[in-house]
Order: structure tokens, then C-alpha cells, then sequence
């Protein structure tokens, strides 16, 4: 009888324990939106802001946030943990480095020249993007960087640093800015784009089909059928050079 007391007591405090961390992060995680709101403009996104959200509108769409959204929706003690557990970034000094490595295509630069080279996986990484995205082999062979894989990363990093207080709102708007730039001069349009970020995931190691569908859906601009998707034509709408 004693051993179901204690069982039902190390339960009990363990239910009392999650009530109390739950608490706590919510309140956290208020404290950090109203941090988060006071230093936030509030001036609706102008055209170019939404098209230099457009750079980030795979990982926005894949991750299931607001594609030309720059205001958390969500809870931010996730981006904050996710931040420092996947890119190592808990303040402005790493937030700023990691960024600034990424539009230095660095990355890219250790990819690229596997495009010198016609090897058995590569020609299979091509024939499989060309088959999820509904492309001539062609078009896709035609790209010979993974640039897009750097450069949608640094577009989505900035808002996630500005969301967790590691960047100003100015700050962020300069990173993509600078990361669209980068983008044009290095490729032609949207497809190409959408071509080489998916060339750099998938030689990193990350499985095609985890993100081929909403890659697709974003190119043709066309969600899935069975609902609406909010801005998901953003290439129709925003230029990818200007």
C-alpha cells in the first residue's frame, strides 16, 4: 500500500512541477512579445519588404509560419531554444557572425565545385528535383550552385534573431537586403532559385521529399488543393530581380 502512496505522490508533484514550468514559460514568453511589440514599428510591410521576405518563403512555408509575416505568431521561447540548439546563436555577437557566414555563401562555396564533376549522385540529386518539381532535366542541370541554400537560410535566421531580441528591426530588413542581392547577382529567377536551395539541402544530408511538395507548391504558386495557403504565389508577385 505504501508503494502505491509514494507513486501517486512522485505523480503528483511531477503533474505539479509541469503546471509550473508551463506557467513560467508562458510568462516568459509574454514578457519577450511585449519586449518584442515594443520595439516593433508597426508600419505595414511595403512591396519591397514583402519581396525580401519572399527569399525566406520556403523555410517560412515549410515551417508552417506567416510566409510575408515579420511578427511572431508563435511562441518564441521555441525560436529561442531552436536558435541556440541548431545554429548555436543566444546573442546579437553570434546572431551577427553566424548571418554574416551565411552571405558569404559559405556553405555554397564547399558545394559548388561538386558541380565540376558529373557523379552517379548528383545526376540522381538533379533527376529527382526535376521530377519533384515538375522541371525538364535540363533546367535544373542548368544550375550549378547551391547559393539559394545559404541565402534562404539567412533570410529566415534574420527574423528569427529579430524575434528573439538578437537583432533590430533595422538590422534585419539590412541582412535580407543583402542576402537579395546576393540572391540576383548569383541567379536568374525564381525556379533557379528554388533549383539551387534545394541542390544545397539535399547535398547536406536533408531528405528531398521533406520539402519538395511545399517548394513546388511555392514556384507554381499553386497551394494544396484541399485549402488556402496566404501568399503562396509570392513568386508571381514579388520579382526576383528588380
Amino acid at each position: 500500500m505504501n508503494t502505491y502512496f509514494i507513486i501517486g505522490g512522485i505523480a503528483a508533484l511531477f503533474i505539479v512541477y509541469i503546471i509550473i514550468l508551463k506557467t513560467k514559460m508562458k510568462k516568459n514568453n509574454d514578457k519577450l512579445l511585449e519586449n518584442f511589440n515594443s520595439n516593433h514599428s508597426e508600419e505595414p510591410l511595403t512591396e519591397e519588404q514583402k519581396r525580401l521576405l519572399s527569399f525566406g518563403g520556403i523555410l517560412f512555408y515549410y515551417r508552417g509560419e506567416k510566409i510575408l509575416g515579420i511578427k511572431p505568431e508563435s511562441n518564441l521561447n521555441e525560436y529561442i531554444g531552436g536558435l541556440a540548439q541548431q545554429w548555436e546563436v543566444t546573442n546579437t555577437e553570434e546572431a551577427k557572425e553566424t548571418l554574416n557566414d551565411l552571405l558569404l555563401l559559405q556553405r555554397s562555396s564547399e558545394f559548388d565545385p561538386i558541380f565540376l564533376e558529373s557523379t552517379k549522385e548528383l545526376s540522381s540529386i538533379q533527376k529527382d528535383i526535376s521530377k519533384g518539381l515538375g522541371l525538364d532535366i535540363n533546367t535544373v542541370a542548368q544550375v550549378k550552385s547551391t547559393y539559394a541554400w545559404d541565402i534562404c537560410r539567412a533570410v529566415s535566421l534574420a527574423k528569427w534573431c529579430y524575434w528573439a531580441g538578437y537583432l533590430t528591426e533595422t538590422e534585419t530588413w539590412e541582412v535580407m537586403k543583402k542576402a537579395s542581392e546576393i540572391a540576383v547577382t548569383k541567379g536568374q529567377n525564381w525556379t533557379d532559385y528554388t533549383v539551387s536551395f534545394l541542390l544545397g539541402r539535399t547535398i547536406q544530408g536533408f531528405d528531398l521529399d521533406e520539402m519538395i511538395v511545399e517548394s513546388k507548391q511555392i514556384l507554381t504558386s499553386k497551394g494544396p488543393s484541399l485549402r488556402k495557403i496566404a501568399d503562396v504565389d509570392i513568386y508571381a508577385r514579388y520579382p526576383f530581380k528588380k
